[in-house]
């Protein structure tokens, strides 16, 4: 149920894909009905705009974007057990993403009056930046690579590689290699579920590969079986970390990473590394300066430097002490 809504052209909008995703239809069936809708009333016909994706044969296929008054109408059509509750879903994300849009224009952008200014704002745009790169990557893949996803790409979404995507699938008995091969592939229970598609590739002249991709289907099975062991995205984490801040004002000492590493008495090497666990953790702040883990601050350079909270600098040693016993197993 993730990303229901997203931007295009500057407004909230669905996608037809996404609907017949979402409401366990057809695409093709999906597309008929709103053609229905947009036959003949020229108004209906602007709630909707004509696009195209790629298929997993390579092949150019025709969908839709919607805005909220056009997915209203369409899905008036839908029946079933689930549709109120799918329904009701699709109109809180519409909302979120309307809002939004709103607070954002009516937000006037502040030119710098200094340098630290200029500096904090870029910092807070780059955090902004990387905290949406996984939804963009997300949309490109989807639309223009075949309507096919690469476990690299689910995987990124939980802070993982696709090494531990995959021996998660393995252990769950989703997938395995055939002997003597590099290729994963789905066991014969799922092969008929429409959960997956290979894309063969050649790397040279006398080797053709396969390699595993999943379906829209394929991604929401996966979901599933994350979130069942209790599983969650970054976007998740990240959000729970905002909303269990408590509401104080930290008056107490910061730590560099220079400073957690010498404290734990870590070589220089984990100063970097400390700075990756963080952002694992989701400790740094997107939106604000500061939280109960960490702030932005500048050195007299200009340069940004994390500094950590009491609270953040004892994740960071939990994390640091995980990693660790990794190691030493």
């Amino acid at each position: 149920m993730n990303d229901l809504v997203i931007m295009h052209d500057k407004q909230a909008v669905t996608t037809s894909l996404k609907v017949a995703e979402v409401f366990e239809k057809k695409h093709q069936h999906v597309m008929e009905a709103i053609r229905k809708l947009t036959v003949e009333n020229s108004t209906v016909r602007k709630m909707f705009g004509e696009d195209s994706y790629l298929n997993s044969r390579n092949q150019k296929q025709p969908m839709y974007y919607m805005n909220r008054d056009g997915f209203t109408l369409l899905a008036m059509g839908f029946t079933g057990s689930k549709v109120m509750e799918f329904k009701l879903k699709y109109i809180e994300a519409f909302n979120r993403m309307e809002q939004a849009l709103k607070e954002q224009q009516a937000t006037p952008f502040k030119l710098p009056q200094n340098y630290h200014e200029a500096l904090l704002q870029l910092a807070e745009q780059v955090e902004i930046n990387e905290a949406n790169q996984p939804k963009v990557d997300y949309y490109d893949e989807f639309l223009n690579n075949k309507g096919l996803i690469t476990t690299t790409l689910i995987a990124k979404q939980y802070g993982m590689s696709a090494v531990e995507l995959n021996k998660f699938l393995h252990a769950k008995g989703v997938i395995y290699k055939e002997s003597g091969k590099k290729a994963w592939v789905l066991y014969a229970n799922y092969a008929g579920l429409g959960l997956a598609d290979y894309e063969e590739f050649a790397p040279n002249e006398r080797t053709i590969r396969k390699t595993l991709k999943w379906t829209a289907k394929g991604e929401r099975f996966i979901r599933d079986l994350l979130a069942e062991e209790g599983i969650k995205t970054n976007t998740q984490l990240a959000e729970e970390v905002a909303l269990s801040e408590p509401e104080i004002e930290y008056d107490g000492p910061y730590f560099s990473a220079s400073e957690i590493a010498w404290q734990l008495r870590l070589p220089n090497e984990w100063v970097k590394i400390i700075g990756e666990l963080a952002n694992r953790e989701h400790l740094k702040p997107i939106f604000n300066n500061q939280n109960i883990f960490c702030r932005k601050n500048f050195d007299e350079y200009g340069r940004l430097r994390w500094e950590y909270t009491k609270y953040g600098a004892r994740k960071i040693e939990a994390a640091i002490n995980e990693e660790l016993s990794k190691n030493v197993g």
